[in-house]
């Protein structure tokens, strides 16, 4: 049988709409719905998709939507789950909070089926619109379609009654006055005219852009951060609404989706959602207690791979689990390692343990596998060319048998303290510690017994060890080694270039001989 998204087996297959496939199928757990597959490869098929994602969103928000909706929107599997309901015939006056969410989408009650959970009306389907949006396209005008304000015609002028003369007097005679020039007014009623002008274009490109509001081609915001995206639709004035997401694989406070998609135009007032990564990551697993191969399946389907392995001598069966590193619990990005404690399954006796190998770990894991072994760490850093805080070398070495509460010694990389040579034609002084007293000559007798084997303890001394490389070698590879009683330790390797000179103190066990080596060539052999 046929699967959709790996896990939605195909009961059945209904005729496709354009890009929308219905299916009739059933998860995992055998229960059965609708399942609303969209081919999204076109700019419809994505508003459609986002339109109908956006109605479910609204619906969940409000409460209006049952358990078990399943909603995809990752690249190549865009679909939405519908568990399958018993529809319920509601009165209108029930269905209308329903509708109120609905309508700002364009979906009416002829594109929904309800169900009834405790008194409560659900939406129990929601059949998504292949077309575009009864509001209109992809864009949706929120301007309402006002009538045109009509321009008042400027009024007209009023002839003010002229006041009677006078009755002249008997005998006076009374010229008539001269009949006003008309040309001589002009000036008066012309600014009034300007302005009642201006005032008219200024209503009608105010009106225009009430009814006819600017658009805009939203950018492209995926991969921004939530301020710079503000700042790019700072002047549209749109409503933007943030929601939460989860990639690991991406940086955190990135936007991973916006809708409407880039390109889309939009008015003021338009309602853009962004989807901010916020990464949630999970948690080593308990691995305890369980077999070697069990817990290496629970790591796989936590999202981690094995690290690698430490066998520790333990009372517990072979192949046993005793603990982990990361320790569980632990939040860790899927993909990471974690490093497992196994029991070796041979105990020696109570009082001892088998010491494992330390070499390659990092310090924190190096003490806390001598923890586990009932061990005590005694670290040195010593400069060497691995990456710092890696352990280099142990003493005793790997699968010697120690009694409980044995100092191991663990010898740890650290990067080189150098200097710069002051400006001295010689190279400076090195410390030397001062020489032990020579010890009185005792008489020997004439055939003296075989010399005993030295000691276990050894006496451990702090010494100085510094180099000034030649000036007349300009760049070099250098190893400096310091050989004692017990091993051959390397306290530096690596590539340098003048000016340069190394100085650094050493823990050493009886005799010691320091040896530089420049350009696969000993230059310096002397006792410390």
């Amino acid at each position: 049988m046929s699967l959709l998204d790996d896990k939605f087996t195909i009961l059945s297959e209904e005729p496709p709409q354009g890009f929308l496939r219905p299916y009739w199928v059933q998860t995992p757990e055998g229960i059965k719905g609708q399942l609303y597959w969209f081919e999204v490869h076109t700019p419809e098929a994505r508003t459609a998709f986002h339109r109908y994602k956006n109605a479910i969103r609204r619906l969940e928000a409000q409460g209006f939507l049952p358990q078990g909706v399943l909603v995809s929107a990752n690249p190549g599997r865009y679909y939405v789950f519908w568990p399958e309901q018993a529809k319920a015939a509601l009165k209108a006056r029930r269905l209308k909070p329903i509708l109120e969410v609905l309508e700002p989408f364009g979906y009416q009650e002829s594109d929904l089926e309800v169900t009834e959970v405790s008194g409560r009306p659900l939406v129990g389907k929601l059949r998504p619109q292949i077309g575009p949006s009864p509001r209109g396209s992809s864009r949706t005008d929120l301007s309402p379609n006002l009538p045109a304000l009509p321009i008042e015609p400027p009024p007209a002028k009023v002839e003010m009654p002229r006041k009677p003369s006078p009755p002249s007097r008997i005998g006076e005679t009374r010229s008539r006055p001269p009949k006003p020039v008309h040309r001589a007014n002009w000036p008066g009623w012309l600014p009034g005219l300007l302005m009642l002008v201006i005032g008219s274009i200024a209503l009608w490109q105010a009106a225009d852009r009430y009814l006819n509001p600017p658009e805009y081609i939203l950018p492209d915001l995926v991969g921004k951060t939530p301020r710079q995206a503000l700042e790019a639709v700072r002047a549209y004035g749109l409503k933007v609404e943030f929601a939460e997401g989860s990639d690991v694989s991406l940086p955190k406070d990135q936007i991973l989706e916006q809708t409407p998609d880039p390109g889309t135009r939009v008015k003021p007032g338009r309602r853009l959602e962004l989807v901010i990564n916020k990464p949630r990551f999970g948690s080593v697993p308990t691995l305890s207690g369980r077999s070697l191969e069990d817990a290496r399946q629970a790591l796989e389907a936590a999202g981690y791979r094995l690290a690698g392995i430490t066998r520790i001598a333990s009372g517990d069966t072979a192949d046993t689990v005793l603990s982990s590193i990361p320790r569980e619990g632990h939040a860790l990005p899927p993909g990471q390692g974690v490093r497992l404690l196994v029991s070796s399954g041979a105990r020696p006796p109570a009082r001892e343990t088998l010491l494992p190998d330390l070499t390659g770990l990092t310090e924190d894991e190096a003490r806390y596998i001598l923890t586990v072994a009932e061990l005590q760490a005694q670290v040195v850093r010593v400069a060497s060319g691995a990456p710092d805080g890696l352990v280099i070398s142990q003493e005793p070495g790997p699968g010697v048998v120690l009694s409980r509460e044995t100092v191991v010694r663990v010898l740890v990389a650290a990067q080189p303290v150098a200097s710069l040579p002051k400006a001295s034609p010689f190279a400076p002084p090195r410390l030397e510690p001062p020489r032990p007293p020579e010890p009185t000559p005792i008489p020997q007798p004439a055939n003296p017994p075989a010399p005993s084997p030295t000691p276990a303890g050894l006496q451990e001394r702090r010494v100085n060890v510094s180099y000034t490389l030649p000036e007349n070698i300009p760049s070099a590879v250098v190893v400096i080694t310091v050989q004692d009683e017990v091993l051959v330790n390397t306290v530096f390797e690596g590539p340098v270039q003048q000016p340069w000179s190394f100085s650094q103190e050493i823990v050493v066990r009886g005799n010691a001989v320091l040896r530089v080596v420049v350009n696969g060539e000993q230059v310096l052999e002397t006792p410390l």
